[in-house]
C-alpha cells in the first residue's frame, strides 16, 4: 500500500476464512483455563458450563452479523454497534462499552503471553532463578518470554492484518491438527485408558462457584465475535462476516466439548490440574512417549495464534471509538498498510504494564471480564435499540422480529453471570478487589478521554446525548447501497456512482437515499 493511502480508512482485503483464522483465538482460552478451573469445579462442570457458554455465544454472534451488516464501514465490532445504539440515550455509555470491549480482549494479550512464557520456562528453563518483586508481585523469566511474545504478536499486526491472517491460517490448522491427533489418542490409545471415571461433578462450593467460571471464562466462549471487529475489511462485508461468524461459533462449539472431554476422560483431572499450563504436552507424551515437544509445539502456537487476533481487534476498538469521535483523534489514524498503528502500540504498552501490575494469567482474567461482557449487554441491547429507533435503516442481514425476545433474554443472561462473577471472584482463588477495580478505573477514565476529545480537541460542547440519524448518510449510504446490491446478486456500485454521490474519503453529511431492498434472512447465511 503507498505512502498516499486514506489515513482514516482501513484496506479491504479480507474473505471470511481470514476472519476464521483471526478467529482461531479460541483454543488459547482453553488451554489457559481448564487446568486452574479444575482445581475448583469436575470436568463435567466445565464442560458443561462451556458447552451453555458456547450455545449463547453462537446465538449472539447471529445478532452481531445484523449489526454488523447495518455499518458496513465501521470499525470495532461490538463496542461499536453499543455506541451506534446508546449515543441517543447517553453517549457516554458508548465510550465505556468501546473500552471495556477493548480491555476485555486487550488484557487477554498479556494472559496469553504469560502463559506463553511459563510454557518455554517449563520445558526448556526449569532450573532458572531470576526473581523481580515489582509491587508486590514476582516477575521472572516467564515475563521476559512473554514480552518477547507480545512484541511479535505486534509486529505481525502492524505491516498488515492480511499478513497476520495468513500466519494466523498455518499456526491456526497445525493447532487444529494436534488437537485432533491428541484426542483420537486419548480416547483409543491403549496407554492411557479413557475412562469416564476419570471425570467428576465436583465443586468446591455452591451454584456461584459455576457462575464465576462461567464469567471468567466468557471471553473463551464468547469469541467468535471477534470476526465483527474486522467487518469492514472483509471484501464482501455482509455475507463473509456472518459466515465467519456462523462457522467459528458452531466449531467452538465442539472445540469446548469434545477436547476436555477426550484430555480428562484420558489423562485424569489430577494430572492436568497439576500440569495446567503443559497438560497437552503431557498427554502426547503419554499417547506416543517421548513426543512431549509436540504438544509444546501445539500450545505455544496457539497462544501465539490468539495474541496475533487479540491484538488486531484491541487496536481496531480503540481506532473505531476515536473514529466515532468519543476518544483521542490521534488513534484515528492507520499506517501506510492499512492497519491502526497507533492504537497497536498502545495495546502492547498498556498489556507490558497490566503483566507488571497483575501477573498471574487468572487474575488478569478477572480484570478484563468485566469491561468484555459489559460491553456484550450492551451490544446486545443495542440491537433492541436500533430496531426502535432506526426500524428503515438497511439491513442486508434481518433477523426475524422472533429474535427480539431471545436477545432480551441473553441480556438478562449476561447480566446475572456480570454481577455474581464481579462479587464473587475469590471462590476461583485467584484474584480479588484490585483486579476489579483495575478494571473499573480503565471503564471510568474513558469518560474522561471522550469529555478531552470533544471540548479540548474538538472544540464542541460536552453533550450527553448525540443525535443518530433515522437513515445512513454520505459514505454510509454508498457502501449499504453496494452491501444491499451485492447480497442481492444485483452486481456492484461503480466508481460513476461514487463520483456522482460526491464521495471523498471521509464521510459527507449529504448522500443519496437509499432504495430499500429485500434482505437476506435467517437461513440464507
Amino acid at each position: 500500500m503507498s505512502d498516499s493511502v486514506d489515513q482514516h480508512r482501513l484496506a479491504k482485503t479480507l474473505t471470511w476464512r481470514d476472519g476464521m483464522a483471526l478467529a482461531l483465538a479460541l483454543p488459547t482460552g482453553l488451554f489457559v483455563t481448564f487446568g486452574y478451573l479444575l482445581g475448583v469445579v469436575g470436568a463435567w462442570v466445565a464442560i458443561t458450563v462451556w458447552f451453555v457458554g458456547a450455545v449463547v455465544s453462537y446465538l449472539q454472534c447471529r445478532v452481531f452479523a445484523e449489526m454488523a451488516s447495518m455499518f458496513p464501514l465501521d470499525s470495532g465490532g461490538v463496542a461499536r454497534y453499543a455506541i451506534e445504539g446508546w449515543k441517543k440515550y447517553f453517549a457516554p455509555i458508548g465510550a465505556i462499552a468501546a473500552f471495556g470491549y477493548w480491555i476485555g480482549w486487550s488484557l487477554t494479550i498479556s494472559m496469553a503471553s504469560v502463559v506463553f512464557g511459563e510454557l518455554i520456562e517449563a520445558t526448556w528453563f526449569q532450573g532458572n532463578t531470576l526473581d523481580i518483586d515489582v509491587l508486590g508481585n514476582h516477575l521472572g523469566l516467564e515475563h521476559v518470554f512473554a514480552l518477547g511474545a507480545m512484541l511479535f504478536a505486534w509486529a505481525f499486526n502492524y505491516f498488515g492484518l492480511k499478513f497476520g491472517a495468513t500466519v494466523n491460517k498455518v499456526l491456526g490448522l497445525l493447532v487444529i491438527a494436534g488437537l485432533a491427533v491428541v484426542s483420537v489418542a486419548c480416547l483409543v490409545s491403549p496407554s492411557i485408558h479413557w475412562s469416564t471415571a476419570n471425570l467428576s461433578w465436583s465443586v468446591n462450593g455452591d451454584w456461584k462457584t459455576v457462575v464465576v467460571v462461567l464469567y471468567v471464562t466468557a471471553w473463551a466462549v464468547y469469541t467468535g465475535e471477534i470476526v465483527a471487529s474486522f467487518a469492514p475489511e472483509y471484501k464482501d462485508t455482509s455475507r463473509d462476516t456472518s459466515k465467519a461468524m456462523s462457522r467459528i461459533s458452531l466449531f467452538m462449539i465442539v472445540l469446548f466439548v469434545v477436547v476436555p472431554l477426550a484430555l480428562a476422560g484420558g489423562l485424569g483431572e489430577g494430572t492436568i490440574r497439576d500440569n495446567p499450563v503443559t497438560y497437552v504436552a503431557v498427554a502426547f507424551d503419554h499417547a506416543f512417549g517421548g513426543a512431549a515437544w509436540i504438544g509444546t509445539l501445539v500450545i505455544a502456537f496457539s497462544l501465539l495464534v490468539g495474541m496475533i487476533s487479540t491484538t488486531a481487534d484491541g487496536g481496531r476498538a480503540l481506532f473505531g471509538l476515536a473514529q466515532e469521535g468519543m476518544t483521542i483523534k490521534q488513534l484515528d489514524w492507520v499506517n501506510r498498510w492499512g492497519v491502526p498503528g497507533r492504537s497497536l502500540t498502545l495495546d502492547v504498552l498498556l498489556n507490558a504494564t497490566v503483566m507488571v501490575l497483575v501477573g498471574h494469567p487468572v487474575s488478569i482474567l478477572l480484570a478484563s471480564n468485566l469491561g468484555y461482557l459489559l460491553a456484550i449487554i450492551l451490544g446486545l441491547a443495542a440491537f433492541i435499540l436500533l430496531r426502535k429507533d432506526r426500524p428503515n435503516w438497511p439491513r442486508p442481514i434481518r433477523r426475524s422480529n422472533a429474535w427480539i425476545p431471545v436477545v432480551a433474554v441473553l441480556v438478562v443472561f449476561n447480566v446475572f453471570i456480570t454481577v455474581i462473577g464481579v462479587l464473587n471472584p475469590k471462590l476461583l482463588g485467584y484474584g480479588g478487589t484490585r483486579e476489579s477495580l483495575l478494571a473499573v478505573g480503565i471503564l471510568l477514565f474513558s469518560v474522561v478521554l471522550y469529555a478531552y476529545r470533544r471540548v479540548v480537541q474538538d472544540k464542541l460542547p460536552m453533550l450527553w446525548r448525540l443525535p443518530a440519524p433515522a437513515m445512513p448518510q454520505g459514505a454510509d449510504a454508498l457502501a449499504l447501497e453496494f452491501e444491499m446490491r451485492a447480497t442481492m446478486g444485483a452486481g456492484t456500485v461503480h466508481d460513476e456512482v461514487a463520483d456522482n454521490a460526491g464521495l471523498s474519503n471521509t464521510r459527507q453529511s449529504q448522500a443519496p437515499s437509499v432504495r430499500p431492498v429485500k434482505a437476506f434472512t435467517d437461513h440464507d447465511d
